[in-house]
């Protein structure tokens, strides 16, 4: 009773939430979304693509075999049902009846089968099409990682890997009805994993028929569809019109028939006004201008916040391995990034608020993260994890980390201990931005003045370094800094995805032990011992917060914020969409509705409490 007792409230509540708006009107018997676009896609290959905007068009096209309801709750999908072996780590689907193939013109071609994932997983695990997301598939499959090393080719001097039968391989479809993945070891975010590009299915029959034309981004005949909506319309530099896929098996809760996006090159530019014009139904409203509309009575209505899906989480990051040029004193820098007095003068020292308000001008405490993974990321029971046990010790949200007196005493204790050390001062550290976000160059300069006006520059000497757009990552993954913003995406609901950038083995993020004078040994076995538990999730978080709050007491880095913050204006019910802070399920337009007019930002914040208090009912219910 409980547990329906729970149902009732989550859908009452659900029910007062939309009531904020009204819906939107049907116009000629069609519910349409218009918006504009600027950035084109070049590939409809959704086997091998790793790009947002191709990833937001293959989540409508092609359907996985689970999905996630708008409160994240697991759902099934392509897959009506499914088990999990005893010792975890096989995974048997069985594959919907009524699940269909379809062209673009919406006739039939054929039924979906298990054999379409296999398929699919053969074509991704073949190194020579050269997927970008072949390593997240061949990191859980027992066996995929060798047969994929042996389909490569190898480098100049080094020997082939074995070729590997595919048999060897944990995905077999027994028939057309039954999926099953086998494991390396017992993963229990494996579900989440299912909703990513790597784990669509594609038809045999068809991939040999289009051969190297398969995906090409020259026409919407290049691919089958299986999800919401087909790709009725495909003009690259014109227009790109989604229509709902008359053959699907869960049309009853597609309510947006058509999503028609018109190419602009000065989107940005012109969209407020084609907005105001009732041309386009949505767009990404820039923080100068959100200002302006907040302030004007006629048009405060229409802005609200950007809904934070917990998806990319940001931080400040210490780089342990520099490898930046000798002008700004590396060896120097390694001394001081090694001493926990210095690391905490800086994280008490900065004021993440004003950092912030670059981001947000309006509301930018509201935006903090006191946790490397983020809020509403993972609820467990009703809890969200970083509530849990020592994380929960840290405040979840706000400007408390900002404290003037301890980043004071901790720079006194840093000179005493650095001088002895054999550090000069100030201590250099060099800071990336780049130019292509308009925000970041900003925040950059806060940070500066900032951080310099209460430590002093006798101590500290931030030396702010644009860098180019092209090249970026791969420069700030090469240690061109000693300080900066970083971020990172939810790959799977998992607290184990937000350690991976704190993995000792891996230097994308620099954070290492081998190049300066560091401990890194509790870490290493906090993160062991988590990744270890796999038969109680509860016991799993636990062991994920406690390691997670040695990172943050230590001042290994400093969380900040969702990586993008900012305003919308759109007519789409954000809190009706699928909601998963992985993978590409923020992308469906499946389940969303429109209304009338856009969500104001007191309606918005109305709606986002009766959400929270509906999504902690159910999971409560679990």
């Amino acid at each position: 009773m409980k547990h329906m007792k729970n149902r009732l409230i989550a859908l009452a509540l659900c029910a007062m939430m939309l009531c904020a708006c009204a819906p939107a009107a049907v116009a000629d018997g069609e519910v349409v979304y218009r918006t504009l676009y600027s950035g084109e896609v070049t590939t409809l290959n959704y086997l091998i693509t790793s790009s947002t905007n191709e990833f937001g068009l293959a989540a409508n096209l092609i359907d996985t075999l689970v999905e996630y309801d708008n409160y994240g709750q697991i759902q099934p999908s392509l897959a009506e049902k499914w088990e999990v072996s005893e010792d975890g780590k096989t995974y048997t689907f069985t594959i919907r009846d009524g699940a269909t193939w379809v062209k673009a013109d919406g006739t039939y071609y054929a039924d979906v089968t298990a054999y379409d994932f296999v398929t699919a997983a053969q074509y991704i695990l073949n190194a020579q099409n050269a997927s970008s997301t072949a390593d997240i598939l061949y990191s859980v499959i027992e066996g995929a990682e060798a047969y994929y090393n042996g389909t490569a080719t190898p480098a100049e001097g080094e020997e082939a890997a074995p070729v590997m039968d595919w048999d060897t391989v944990g995905i077999k479809a027994l028939d057309d009805k039954t999926l099953v993945y086998t494991l390396i070891t017992p993963t229990p975010y494996f579900l989440s994993m299912t909703t990513y590009v790597c784990f669509m299915p594609v038809n045999a029959q068809f991939l040999a028929e289009a051969g190297d034309g398969f995906g090409l981004a020259t026409g919407n005949d290049t691919i089958l569809y299986n999800g919401a909506y087909v790709l009725s319309t495909f003009k690259p530099q014109e227009k790109t019109v989604l229509s709902k896929n008359a053959a699907y098996w869960d049309a009853d809760k597609v309510y947006i028939d058509k999503i028609d996006e018109t190419y602009n090159k000065e989107a940005a530019n012109v969209a407020p006004q084609y907005f105001l014009d009732g041309n386009i139904d949505g767009f990404g409203i820039d923080n100068a201008l959100a200002a302006d509309w907040l302030a004007d009575p006629e048009k405060a209505d229409y802005v609200r916040p950007v809904r934070q899906y917990g998806q990319y989480s940001a931080w400040y990051s210490f780089d342990f391995n520099p490898a930046f040029e000798e002008e700004y004193e590396p060896e120097n820098w390694k001394i001081a990034v090694a001493n926990e007095s210095f690391r905490k003068s800086i994280f008490f020292g900065l004021d993440r608020v004003k950092a912030t308000l670059n981001v947000d001008p309006v509301n930018a405490e509201e935006l903090l993260y006191n946790t490397i993974t983020p809020t509403d990321f993972k609820i467990f029971n009703g809890t969200d994890y970083v509530t849990m046990g020592e994380l929960g010790e840290i405040p979840a949200k706000g400007a408390d980390t900002f404290n003037e007196a301890l980043a004071l005493e901790y720079k006194a204790k840093a000179i005493d201990e650095l001088t002895a050390a054999g550090a000069t001062f100030p201590i250099k550290m060099k800071m990336m931005f780049n130019v292509s976000l308009s925000w970041w160059a900003d925040e950059c300069q806060t940070v500066e003045q900032q951080l310099e006006g209460l430590l002093g520059t006798d101590y500290i000497d931030i030396i702010v370094v644009s860098g180019a757009s092209s090249g970026f990552l791969a420069n700030r993954r090469q240690g061109n800094y000693a300080f900066m913003k970083v971020n990172w995406g939810a790959d799977y609901a998992d607290p184990q995805t937000y350690t991976d950038p704190f993995d000792p083995g891996n230097n994308s993020y620099r954070f290492t032990d081998e190049t300066v004078d560091i401990d890194l040994s509790e870490y290493k076995a906090l993160l062991e011992a988590a990744k270890a538990i796999t038969d109680d999730s509860e016991e799993r978080y636990l062991a994920f917060a406690k390691a997670e709050a040695y990172l943050i007491d230590h001042a290994y880095a400093i969380p900040m914020s969702p990586w993008s913050g900012g305003y919308t204006v759109s007519k789409l019910d954000t809190f009706t969409s699928q909601y998963a802070p992985f993978g590409i399920s923020q992308e469906r337009f499946k389940g969303q509705k429109m209304l009338d007019k856009p969500m104001s930002t007191d309606e918005y914040y109305d709606a986002y409490d009766a959400w929270l208090e509906a999504r902690s009912a159910l999971a409560q219910g679990e």
